[in-house]
């Protein structure tokens, strides 16, 4: 009997560790804590240590945001660099650090994810290769096997919620035909989507030197694959589970391991998702989506300690206590640049900006303005909070905007005209005349020539060899008006000496 016992106690203890190696947990049972302590460099969640740690140099390092005049106060925080960035305008609302190179850890197969999902059908099936044992024995993983397949979507729900190491290699040479291949595509979606200072060289977030990012890149990048309406509803999903496969038998149940998104003391009301990230050398790594009130967010850390969690609440508490989500109108609008209050008074400005919209404080102290630039028939709206650009928009200029435009241009030119053809400073015999400015009136004949003069300038740079074939083609007309005027007249002359002859 007491060995029957003994060998029941052996089974279930296999069968445990066998469940921690997978790092699977059936979602009705304790959920782990992703931040369970590593002893090796692992691509997940550092440990929430109860003790209070010492407070780091960098929690008193420079809030950019802070410096903008008028703009809330921010709060400090522990890790090094952060930022909170809207997801509909990109405008930032906080700025600790955001253009500083810091390492992603897991947070890198957000890019890796959004790349599989422009490139692949979910329901493609991917047999993975030895690629799958190229990563540290001890990082995360689900425990795929050579020869295992998955299809795509199982595949991004291992990488987004189990931050799975060996399906983001095994997904990005599948779709890169090598791992180096993707890294390339990786590298240039960044480019695309305006990052300066990021560079990638795996797909998973294993530590390299030569691996990094920003929290403005992170953020720029986060805010792109939020766009997709599958990205979305993977980040957000608390489990899922991947059925048995053609290689192993048993389910495989997969906890989202952002904690601000499930049920806890961490829990963050309006969390829409996001990804977690750890290595030794990285720190805890955060990308948080969040929701209230028609503002939608996205926060990045990046380095963290212990305290990234409550880093990210204090900066998503501050982004919608602090401001207000403002649809742009012409009645918000205080007076801005001459084209864009022109376009007001002829009643055109609220057309162009019914679609725009930006996140202001609550008791903003700063006039909010408009600067408009016609370029290529397009139509560009900057909007300002002070001397501070909040967000801008880019639209098909309507035919009515570009015929005001031209108007207005043309105005411009005409009061400039006025303005340089005033003489600085006139003479005359009377000791009290002092300066003289004479304006000319445009519809004198002064004023057409000069109107014409600045017409002229404005045309294209064609428009001096076409004078010069002007100018020829009306020499050569002088030209042969005077021959033809010549030879009239020794007409005349032959025939008056004819005349002569005769009589």
């Amino acid at each position: 009997m007491k060995t029957k016992k003994k060998k029941a106690c052996q089974a279930l203890l296999l069968t445990a560790a066998l469940v921690m190696n997978l790092q699977t947990v059936h979602p009705l049972a304790a959920a782990p804590d992703p931040g369970a302590a590593q002893t090796t460099q692992e691509n997940n969640e550092a440990p929430a240590e109860n003790q209070e740690p010492a407070m780091p140099e960098s929690y008193e390092w420079e809030i950019q945001s802070n410096s903008i005049p008028g703009w809330p106060q921010g709060p400090k925080i522990i890790c090094e660099t952060g930022i909170v960035m809207d997801l509909d305008t990109g405008e930032i609302l906080y700025a600790k650090g955001i253009d500083e190179k810091r390492a992603p850890a897991s947070i890198t197969k957000i890019m890796t994810a959004m790349l599989a999902i422009e490139k692949v059908p979910l329901d493609t099936k991917i047999t993975f290769t030895d690629e799958v044992n190229n990563i540290e024995p001890d990082s995360t993983h689900i425990g795929i096997k050579p020869g295992e397949t998955l299809t795509m979507e199982e595949s991004l729900y291992a990488i987004l919620l189990g931050s799975a190491n060996e399906v983001s290699s095994g997904v990005a040479e599948y779709i890169g035909g090598t791992v180096q291949g993707f890294v390339d595509m990786m590298n240039e979606k960044a480019k695309e989507l305006g990052c300066e200072n990021t560079h990638f060289v795996n797909a998973n977030g294993l530590y390299d030197d030569n691996h990094y990012t920003t929290a403005r890149d992170m953020a720029l990048i986060a805010k792109a694959a939020f766009q997709n309406e599958t990205f979305r509803n993977i980040i957000k999903t608390p489990y899922y589970i991947i059925p048995p496969t053609n290689i192993t038998p048993e389910e495989r149940w997969i906890n989202n391991h952002h904690r601000m998104l499930t049920e806890g003391g961490i829990h963050y009301e309006g969390c829409l998702g996001g990804k977690t990230g750890y290595t030794v050398k990285a720190g805890n790594t955060l990308v948080t989506y969040a929701e209230r009130n028609s503002m939608r967010l996205v926060c990045v850390v990046l380095k963290g300690t212990t305290e990234y969690y409550t880093d990210t609440k204090n900066l998503l508490d501050y982004g919608f206590n602090n401001f207000q989500k403002l649809t742009l109108s012409s009645d918000v609008l205080a007076q801005s640049d001459s084209l864009a209050s022109y376009l007001k008074e002829q009643g055109l400005l609220d057309a162009a900006v019914e679609t725009s919209s930006a996140d202001v404080p609550v008791d903003p102290s700063q006039d909010i303005t408009c600067r408009a630039e016609i370029e290529n028939n397009m139509l560009n709206l900057d909007f300002y909070y002070g001397d501070t650009l909040l967000s801008s928009s880019s639209q098909e200029a309507s035919k009515e905007i570009l015929a005001a435009a031209q108007t207005y241009e043309l105005q411009q030119r005409q009061g400039q005209q006025a303005q340089d053809s005033q003489p600085a400073s006139a003479e005359t015999d009377e000791k009290d005349s002092g300066n003289t400015s004479i304006s000319v009136d445009p519809n004198s004949l002064d004023g057409f020539f000069q109107e014409a003069l600045f017409v002229f300038q404005g045309l294209p740079n064609w428009k001096y060899p076409a004078l010069g074939l002007l100018a020829g083609a009306f020499i050569f007309y002088i030209v042969l008006l005077i021959i033809k005027i010549r030879r009239a007249l020794r007409s005349r002359k032959r025939k008056k000496s004819r005349k002569k002859k005769k009589k």
